[in-house]
């Protein structure tokens, strides 16, 4: 007898094979995701903690936590310079010592401004330091950026100081350096004792997205999100409800938002890319936030308006916490600790979570 040939695989054979194998790998493919992304969050929960670390070890030397921002230096050194904390130094350029980034603190001069450090110092200026920067955050990597931000809490005032350049002596025109209800503000520091609500009570940094370079002042599409860009809009309402706290006047403030938002789904108004832009300079939207609107809103900050203190300008900024991570933030409490706030959180909860002396009551179980 014949023997019968051995025969391949038929055409349906095949297809089913390979619709087998596409199932495994749209299953598997989500949860190797998923891997990935625990993994890149592990690392920016690490990233606050050593920042948490350093705030710390800053205390213990100094007693008190470094300036949100610091006196703006003069150009070409020297007095205060005309502008305030858009020339002045972070928080995070006080900390380098304290991040293993000594060379780099030496290498810095703190008697310019960080402007003249871009121009003097160019290597300094755009320095990429790891521990600034979160690596779910798509736009991290660009030189100079920053994806964590020092919190100066319910406070809605870009904290200026604006001042007369004319004056041999330069005269503040507008009353700071001010208190902010956060663990920073401009041209004073705070110690562990100043936050009354308790440390573990009280944000000191939070995660933000970073702009998208390239889309300075470019505008807005009706219905787009732009976490990590700030918006660029009129005057808010009730003239400029930001440059208060906003537990003093909840209906301006919330007002103001919700402006804020409808401009974006409107397509009102233009994007600056500056937010997170850099970690030297110490600026509401360079290094610090407040905790106005809640986390990982449809926008990621916004200047809205402009309002004159004693004749001077002063710009209002709202600018929130935000993440690429799923469903919320990772925030360092001013005890070093670092926690996962969600996106749900009920947002007087927010709000007293930034504030370091406000007598609210919160537990863990409420965010």
């Amino acid at each position: 007898m014949r023997s019968r040939a051995d025969r391949g695989f038929t055409l349906i054979e095949l297809l089913v094979v390979i619709a087998i194998i596409g199932v495994l790998i749209a299953l598997l493919l989500p949860a190797v995701q998923s891997a990935r992304e625990a993994a890149r969050r592990s690392q920016c929960t690490n990233n606050l903690k050593q920042i948490a670390l350093a705030l710390h070890n800053y205390h213990s030397a100094n007693d008190a936590f470094p300036m949100g921002i610091t006196d703006a230096p003069q150009q070409g050194g020297g007095g205060l310079e005309w502008g305030g904390p858009w020339t002045g130094f972070s928080a995070h350029a006080q900390l380098l010592p304290y991040l293993e980034q000594q060379p780099l603190y030496s290498a810095t001069n703190f008697s310019w401004s960080p402007y003249e450090v871009r121009a003097n110092s160019p290597t300094v200026y755009l320095s990429l330091i790891s521990s600034f920067l979160c690596p779910s955050d798509p736009n991290a990597d660009a030189r100079h950026t920053n994806s964590y931000a020092a919190s100066y809490g319910a406070t809605t005032t870009s904290l200026s100081s604006w001042v007369d350049p004319a004056q041999t002596v330069p005269v503040p025109r507008n009353a700071v350096p001010a208190d902010s209800s956060g663990m920073f503000t401009f041209g004073k520091s705070y110690n562990i004792a100043a936050a009354r609500d308790g440390t573990s009570n009280t944000i000191a940094f939070a995660e933000w997205l970073t702009g998208e370079q390239g889309t300075n002042y470019d505008g807005v599409a009706p219905g787009s999100s732009y976490r990590g860009n700030f918006l660029i809009t009129g005057t808010s309402p009730g003239g400029n409800p930001f440059v208060i706290n906003a537990f003093q006047s909840k209906v301006d403030v919330l007002a103001a938002v919700e402006a804020c938002r409808q401009d974006f789904r409107n397509g009102n108004g233009g994007r600056h890319d500056f937010k997170g832009w850099r970690w030297s300079h110490g600026a509401s939207a360079f290094a610090m936030f407040n905790t106005i609107q809640p986390p990982n809103d449809v926008f990621g900050g916004c200047r809205t308006g402009q309002s004159e203190v004693n004749g001077w300008p002063d710009n209002a900024f709202v600018v929130g916490a935000s993440s690429a991570h799923p469903g919320g933030v990772n925030v360092a409490m001013g005890d070093g600790s670092v926690r996962f706030v969600k996106d749900s959180i009920n947002l007087d909860i927010w709000w007293a979570l930034g504030t370091r002396n406000g007598g609210e009551v919160v537990s863990a179980d409420q965010y």
